[in-house]
């Protein structure tokens, strides 16, 4: 399938916070550390960016993809003039709530929005069980947007260990994979940068990868931070440690067409 390829660079900023209890003082941070306006085409933010603390927590605060974040988010994206996902918030929809993605665009219009598909489990070192689906309820749909002539197929942290779902994004021509993630620490040391790497080199795109860094004030859990931008080559482009930062990084549309000129394998693909 010929995949039309964006005409000119995407400029983008990664940040990485450690989001505590206290949602004034984590959206103080990023507004802080947001570029200037007209500077960037694309911030992203992590998962849960806004907020992190225990389930219970997770439930009360909860509010409608149309609610108080949400038009915050709007508003920093009409001043920077800039495309921002929002890497999660708590969407509260009727009796259900779910990890979603938002994407707003250059006037704070909501032009996307993805729910975690994947929730994660996994039982810690110290016994302790961390399972998602005890909070929210697992998204239904992949979804695929178009920024400024960049199509990015949108996804959630644990959402990277299931390849088929950013093949289906290939299959559909993206360019970029978002994943905006909260990676645990003992995880992310082993899995993190591989997984984020092969998705990059197995579907020939850009993966732009904000993550939380930092201890989750309520379960004590530690988030392993390193934020990436990786190119379609599978080379990592920019990246940082485990503290709060910026990142930024210009995506070359001319790496798409040198990487798939070289090793054309999406084309060569034999299965649906």
């Amino acid at each position: 399938m010929h995949t039309q390829l964006p005409s000119h660079p995407l400029r983008v900023t990664l940040l990485q916070n450690d989001a505590g209890a206290d949602v004034q003082a984590n959206l103080a941070w990023i507004e802080h550390h947001l570029p200037q306006p007209d500077a960037v085409d694309l911030v992203a933010l992590p998962e849960v960016f806004a907020f992190r603390g225990d389930d219970e927590e997770y439930r009360s605060r909860a509010e409608p993809r149309d609610g108080a974040l949400a038009r915050w988010l709007a508003a920093q994206a009409a001043r920077l003039r800039s495309w921002i996902l929002a890497g999660s918030i708590l969407e509260r929809d009727h009796d259900r709530i779910f990890n979603t993605s938002l994407l707003f665009d250059r006037e704070g219009h909501l032009a996307a929005f993805y729910r975690k598909m994947h929730l994660f489990e996994a039982r810690l070192e110290n016994g302790r069980v961390i399972r998602e689906r005890d909070v929210y309820h697992p998204g239904d749909e992949p979804v695929l947007a178009s920024i400024d002539g960049w199509r990015c197929g949108l996804s959630i942290c644990y959402d990277l260990r299931f390849p088929e779902l950013y093949r289906h994004y290939a299959k559909l021509g993206a360019t970029v994979l978002l994943i905006p993630a909260n990676f645990t620490q003992r995880t992310g040391r082993d899995h993190w940068e591989v997984l984020v790497r092969a998705r990059a080199i197995e579907n020939q795109c850009f993966v732009v990868a904000p993550d939380q860094c930092g201890r989750n004030p309520q379960t004590t859990c530690r988030s392993h931070g390193h934020s990436l931008a990786v190119g379609p080559w599978g080379e990592v482009l920019a990246s940082v440690g485990d503290e709060p930062a910026a990142l930024h990084v210009t995506l070359d549309p001319a790496l798409l067409r040198t990487t798939r000129d070289r090793v054309p394998a999406l084309a060569h693909r034999r299965m649906a």
